[in-house]
């Protein structure tokens, strides 16, 4: 037990005590101050595990630019799409509404973005076509991500990576187009 929560328990026994000894002169002004010190300590430590379980999962990575400054990309020998780059590869997460990170492979099998968003910041991928303003035209879940020292993209039957480029994307809310706000980097 905490400190907290054994200090709580300790003094609601005494008081509980203290009650059993004078048996006979219990009032219901008693009885209520006892209801009301249970029902605030409850919600004391639940409040104060909610905060923490709140802000651990809701911590906010600060934006770097090296996480998406392109190194090296290709086919590797697993046969999946990588790309590394100068920072940590996802440590970025995207902090506002209608705002996203993406890992773009251009390949031989389609185009594929590993994308990290607002709505649901864990790196995964869609297979997505491109419209007259580089905006997305179609989007669907095909292909797998793998997020580590290297942005992998799996499950695609790529054989050839032609272009990568990292980019942040904004939704449109009127018409709920996506595209590209800002190029951080792109190779070839």
């Amino acid at each position: 037990m905490k400190k907290k929560e054994k200090n709580l328990f300790i003094s609601l026994t005494v008081l509980l005590s203290l009650i059993n000894m004078n048996k006979d002169k219990v009032s219901a002004i008693t009885c209520l101050l006892i209801f009301v010190l249970a029902v605030g300590s409850l919600l004391f430590l639940n409040n104060a595990h909610i905060n923490k379980i709140a802000f651990a999962v809701g911590k906010k990575s600060k934006f770097n630019e090296d996480d998406f400054k392109i190194k090296n990309f290709g086919v590797g020998n697993d046969g999946n799409p990588y790309l590394t780059v100068d920072g940590i590869p996802g440590r970025s997460i995207p902090q506002k509404d209608n705002l996203g990170y993406a890992y773009v492979f251009v390949t031989d099998n389609g185009i594929y973005a590993v994308t990290s968003d607002w709505m649901y910041p864990q790196w995964h991928t869609h297979k997505i076509t491109l419209d007259q303003n580089n905006c997305v035209g179609s989007i669907n879940m095909k292909g797998g991500a793998e997020v580590g020292d290297m942005v992998k993209v799996t499950k695609t039957d790529a054989t050839k990576v032609d272009k990568v480029i990292t980019e942040e994307f904004i939704v449109n809310n009127l018409d709920g187009s996506i595209c590209p706000a800002v190029i951080f980097d792109s190779a070839p």
